[in-house]
């Protein structure tokens, strides 16, 4: 029985669950937002909120830490390294997004359509914006939502038009009729 076996083993070994962790977070850090399954995401949120954690306290320790979170920093490579831009990339961008919030930093967004083939729940998963971020994003919509209003009082006398464009449609319909009737009549008059 697995009494007190906590986590999600992800049908796959410790070794493949930890580098699926660890390359799940990578994408997270370095696009910001990802598309994974909800099992992933939640068994992932742990590493993405602990790395934030680990780089608010700004010191060496955490840095190692973080490292060995995240993996060998040693790559075959020569001046590229994945994790050392990620690191770099949690220090100087997201862990100050944070610095007054204890915890909570990532969100879930799940799916409507599940993936093809398997059918299981797919999800969003994304660190939360900055202030900044919502503040500018709030502007953006008082400024459609100014757009809108003026849409709006234009609209009514839009409106106004298309009806009166309509009603005389409607009065030219008669009249156009009885002008083809009488045009059937007398080019029938001529045939015959």
């Amino acid at each position: 029985m697995r009494h007190a076996k906590a986590g999600d083993k992800l049908g796959v070994l410790p070794s493949h669950r930890v580098a699926l962790l660890r390359n799940l977070t990578l994408a997270l850090i370095e696009h910001g937002k990802i598309k994974t399954t909800t099992r992933r995401a939640k068994a992932m949120r742990w590493y993405a909120e602990h790395v934030v954690t680990l780089a608010k306290r700004g010191d060496l320790a955490s840095r190692r830490q973080i490292v060995k979170l995240l993996g060998s920093t040693e790559t075959g490579k020569p001046g590229h390294n994945r994790i050392r831009v990620a690191i770099d990339k949690v220090y100087s961008d997201i862990a100050p997004r944070f610095k007054d919030r204890q915890g909570g930093y990532t969100q879930i967004f799940r799916l409507a359509q599940p993936r093809v083939g398997d059918c299981a729940p797919m999800c969003f998963i994304q660190y939360l914006p900055g202030a900044e971020e919502t503040k500018t994003k709030t502007s953006d919509k008082s400024k459609k939502s100014a757009k809108e209003v003026k849409k709006a009082e234009k609209a009514p006398e839009d409106k106004a038009v298309k009806k009166e464009a309509k009603a005389a449609k409607v009065e030219d319909k008669p009249a156009k009729k009885a002008a083809a009737q009488s045009d059937k009549k007398v080019s029938k008059k001529k045939e015959s």
